[in-house]
């Protein structure tokens, strides 16, 4: 069954966040994931959403995403401080 990471952050311009989130498609490539995507809350907080087709997939691409995570908050459109992550398995699809 699949496997998501979902990751909460803060980012004083969104936009930029999405824009300079383009500049890492080859480090975020590398994932291995089924996708990956950004979304927009509004009021500067937003959540990136991915999903694995198995656990250790998953796993495997922690590194991937503290590397694209560490580039965005030394970029300064993501408040290294603000990120939050959660995983969890599917129990049901519909």
């Amino acid at each position: 069954m699949s496997v998501y990471r979902i990751t909460e952050f803060t980012s004083s311009d969104m936009d930029k966040a999405g824009e300079f989130g383009e500049t890492l498609r080859d480090i975020i490539a590398g994932a291995g994931a089924d996708f990956i995507d950004i979304v927009s809350l509004g009021d500067g907080k937003g959540l990136v959403i991915a999903k694995y087709a198995t656990q250790a997939t998953m796993e495997g691409a922690s590194e991937v995403a503290k590397q694209a995570f560490g580039k965005m908050i030394e970029a300064g459109v993501v408040n290294g401080d603000s990120i939050g992550i959660q995983t969890g398995e599917v129990v049901l699809s519909y």
